[in-house]
Formats: C-alpha cells, sequence, structure tokens
C-alpha cells in the first residue's frame, strides 16, 4: 500500500500554524495517601495468618526461605546463569 504525498502545501501549512489548546491542570501539592479501616486491616491480618496455617512448611524450609528473602533485599541473593538456563531447559524439554 502506497500513501501518496500531500499534493497541496497550504494545507500542511493551515496544520502547522494551528496551535493545539493546551489544557493546564493543577499540580497537586504534596503526595498521595492511602489509609485503611481498622476492619480492612484486621481482615488482612487474618487472611495472612490463615494463608500461614495452610502452608505445608517444615520450620527447615521456613527457614530457608526467609534466609532467601533476607539476601534478596539485601541485594546478596544471586543466582548463576547456568542454573537459569538449566531450569529453562529442562521445562522445555519437560512439555514436549
Amino acid at each position: 500500500m502506497k500513501i501518496n504525498p500531500i499534493v497541496n502545501p497550504n494545507i500542511l501549512r493551515s496544520y502547522q500554524a494551528s496551535k493545539p489548546v493546551r489544557e493546564e491542570t493543577k499540580v497537586a501539592s504534596g503526595r498521595d495517601q492511602v489509609t485503611f479501616s481498622k476492619e480492612a486491616l484486621s481482615f488482612s491480618k487474618a487472611l495472612t495468618e490463615a494463608k500461614e496455617e495452610l502452608e505445608f512448611r517444615t520450620p527447615e524450609e521456613k527457614a530457608h526461605i526467609a534466609n532467601i528473602k533476607t539476601a534478596v533485599q539485601k541485594g546478596e541473593y544471586k543466582v548463576s546463569s547456568e542454573d537459569i538456563a538449566d531450569k529453562i531447559l529442562s521445562s522445555i524439554i519437560g512439555r514436549s
């Protein structure tokens, strides 16, 4: 499909001469703020506790997960590229 160029230069000039209308917006001072009701916080806490009760993890697994979480937060958790490649390939081979 070929689009023909604009033949009439007046059309282009009139388009370029028209300035778009700018709508000014008022910049909010300060930062956005979110507050949660007591009921929402209570529900969130109950939901978290229920999820923890449903997890079937041994204390060793929980300790291992906590160590990984701490390492990630500190930026010290590293995964080798070979391990990533092995997991990718095993997932591909396992699905075919």
